[in-house]
């Protein structure tokens, strides 16, 4: 494999994201659906909420608290991703100087 060919395949969305957040390349690549990863973590959230807050009432508003701040956070991060691929393409389409 020629070192063109190499650079191709260490290319992942997984390893930018970590870098563009934390500076730090992500050595744990997840081969998992993002369904099966949202899923697997909301089910140990509301688990733990559960097992926290067993009167319906009281789980059923941290369970909505939770949702509104997913929920905020799901909009801000599309917001921001779609602000970095505008300038990341914009770069791309700027000649060097």
């Amino acid at each position: 494999m020629d070192y063109i060919s190499e650079i191709f395949s260490r290319t992942s969305v997984q390893q930018i994201r970590e870098f563009l957040f934390h500076g730090v390349e992500n050595v744990e690549v997840s081969d998992k659906p993002y369904k099966e990863r949202i899923d697997k973590a909301g089910k140990e959230v509301f688990e733990a909420i559960r097992n926290k807050f067993s009167d319906r009432e009281e789980y059923e508003k941290m369970a909505n608290l939770v949702h509104k701040y997913s929920g905020e956070l799901q909009d801000a991060y599309m917001e921001i991703g779609m602000r970095c691929g505008a300038i990341i393409t914009a770069k791309l389409l700027t000649p060097p100087q």
